[in-house]
């Protein structure tokens, strides 16, 4: 049997390790996804040669192995570990690039399947910053309808912030939203939607505002008019990919999710000048969220596939 333990934050800088050595990009097994869904999903994880297992063994179901170097080690623990449970094996999270190194070596022993509703939608970053050519001019114009509803700020979220509206002793207003401002905000978020199917979700973001920095999350608050409107947050998923985890405004605000998704954009592109995309995860077969992501076009959709032990 495998070795299994829970996800810690002592986790955090091998687990990272062997998301970069995957070059996946994949937004489902990052450590802050891991780390932050363990309450809901309780996820469990070993190591083996250069290769993160992750398995929700409650469910039999295993996430391809992430890292580099030869899988079949890897690939012989997961078998072991299900044929033990009398289960056959199924593997979840695999992407076109992973399927390349399976098939060769498994692809007669399971049947694959896509898994489009955790497809992962990808953009680069000039896309979601600047919103170029006719096929954005609609989002570009939604941006001109939030500016004309009245003034309007965009701030990071600082965790040594006391608050936008305050003076922390300088005597000039403070440019940054502080945690437990952000933290007001979603919790009446989700109070007004009064929605049981969230509570996993704001639960994650409960782990998030407890764990900011340990995590290493950035995030941004929207204002309009001096009141809080949106909110999103995210983390660097690897060395060239940044992955954005939430993101909330009130329903009542035109466009201002079309405005806080590209204040953050900008704001990752200044923190962060070395990452070239974004990974605005899954869609999860919700029809309107679908939608959304669609509408900005993606320039990468990132498949997923289930491998069925036949």
């Amino acid at each position: 049997m495998i070795d299994w333990k829970d996800v810690t934050l002592e986790d955090k800088p091998r687990i990272e390790d062997k998301i970069c050595a995957s070059g996946c990009h994949g937004a489902d097994y990052g450590f802050a996804n891991l780390f932050i869904w363990r309450k809901a999903y309780k996820p469990k994880i070993a190591f083996c040669d250069n290769r993160l297992l992750v398995g929700m063994p409650q469910w039999n179901v295993y996430a391809y192995p992430k890292g580099d170097g030869d899988v079949r080690n890897s690939i012989e623990l997961l078998f072991s570990e299900a044929h033990e449970r009398g289960e056959k094996l199924v593997i979840r999270g695999l992407t076109d690039k992973t399927l390349e190194e399976f098939l060769p070596l498994y692809g007669d022993r399971f049947e694959i399947s896509e898994d489009r509703d955790n497809a992962d939608y990808i953009y680069t970053v000039t896309k979601l910053c600047d919103l170029p050519g006719r096929h954005l001019s609609s989002k570009r114009n939604h941006i001109k309808h939030f500016e004309r509803n009245g003034s309007w700020e965009f701030h990071k979220i600082s965790a040594d912030s006391c608050g936008v509206f305050t003076t922390c002793g300088t005597g000039e207003p403070i440019k940054a939203s502080s945690i437990e401002e952000a933290k007001a905000f979603v919790d009446e978020f989700y109070r007004e939607k009064d929605d049981p199917d969230l509570a996993d979700e704001a639960g994650a973001i409960e782990e998030m505002f407890a764990h900011y920095k340990e995590l290493g999350f950035l995030g941004g608050m929207l204002y309009q008019n001096g009141e809080p409107v949106a909110f999103t947050a995210g983390t660097k998923l690897d060395d060239e990919v940044f992955d954005t985890h939430f993101e909330k405004a009130l329903p009542g605000v035109e466009a201002a999710y079309t405005m806080v998704n590209r204040e953050f954009a900008r704001l990752v592109r200044a923190e962060y000048p070395e990452i070239a995309a974004f990974n605005r995860e899954e869609d999860m077969g919700i029809e309107g969220l679908r939608k959304a992501k669609l509408s900005y076009h993606p320039d990468i959709l990132l498949m997923k596939y289930f491998a069925r032990e036949k």
